[in-house]
Parts: C-alpha cells; structure tokens; sequence
C-alpha cells in the first residue's frame, strides 16, 4: 500500500515537472530567452506541420490547407499572456513559387520592454538535396510545414495590420 502510494506520488510529481505550461514560455519571454521561447515554439509547431487534409472532389483528390494550422499557432501564441499581439502574413501578397513561406509575428513583453519577433516557416519541400552546387532530386515533394528560424522584425505586425486593412477595402 505504501509502495503504490509513493510510486503515484512519484509520477504525479515528475509530471508537474516534466510538462511545459504558460509560465515557462513567459519566464523564458520575461528573461529574454528567445532560445528557450523559440523550443517551445517549435515543439507546439511539430504538433501541428503535416496540415488539414480534405478531399476537394473527384479529379483533384487529397488537398493539404495550411491556413488553419498556422491560424492555430497565431492564437496559441495570442493567448498567452506574455505576448501582446501576434498576427501571421494573410493579406501579404506573395509570389506563386514553390515552395512557399509565411511569417509569424509576435510582440513579446519583456523586463526590458516590448520586442517583435518574427517565425519564418516554409510551406513545403522540394525533395531535391544540394551537394555543394548542384541539386540532385532524392526525395518526393512533401506539402508539410517546415520551420526555418526566429529572427528580429520591428513593425511587422504594422505592416500586415495595414495590408489587411488596404485588401478589405
């Protein structure tokens, strides 16, 4: 009896230290970890690459939409509450290449004040690998999401705010 009770105590204890909640993101955003902010960010990101699939009729078969997984890391990121605003490049008109990008910024509320971060993530793969300048096709083309890096960007959120506002006119 005593045995069981330790070992349920020992789990329920190693799993309140184990698991991610609001406040290690905010602490790390409090401090300006950015390292530490842009892991979580990326282990929330991984739940989510592979996109919704939906069948779009016969002749075009599966489709993959990104729109509403990169929709969901906006609002993650809007609810917590050491972001002040976040907002994803919707309206940003964009060349038709594949593969794409889309961004995510987000204002961060630091000890030492406000910081814009943006979250560059490509919207598929080629398959191809580059070997020093040559491209050789290995693989399939995927249609997953793939991030690619945290970087600085005062008035992002500005801008996609006026863009937004320009296209719905």
């Amino acid at each position: 009896m005593k045995a069981a009770l330790f070992i349920g105590l020992f789990i329920f204890m190693s799993a309140k230290i184990f698991s991610q909640s609001n406040s290690s993101f905010c602490k790390a955003v409090e401090n300006s970890r950015f390292k530490k902010v842009e892991r979580i960010f990326k282990r929330e990101f991984n739940k989510r690459r592979n996109g919704n699939a939906y069948y779009h009729g016969p002749g075009s078969g599966m489709q993959i939409n990104h729109q509403n997984t990169i929709d969901t890391l906006t609002l993650w990121l809007k609810n917590k509450p050491c972001i002040e605003d976040a907002i994803w490049d919707k309206c940003q008109i964009k060349i038709s290449i594949y593969p794409g990008w889309t961004i995510i910024g987000a204002i961060f509320k630091t000890k030492k004040g406000l910081v814009e971060k943006c979250f560059y993530i490509q919207v598929g793969t080629t398959g191809s690998i580059k070997i020093f300048k040559w491209q050789f096709p290995f693989f399939k083309m995927k249609n997953k999401l793939i991030y690619k890096k945290m970087y600085d960007q005062t008035g992002f959120i500005e801008q996609q705010k006026k863009n937004c506002i320009d296209i719905n006119k």
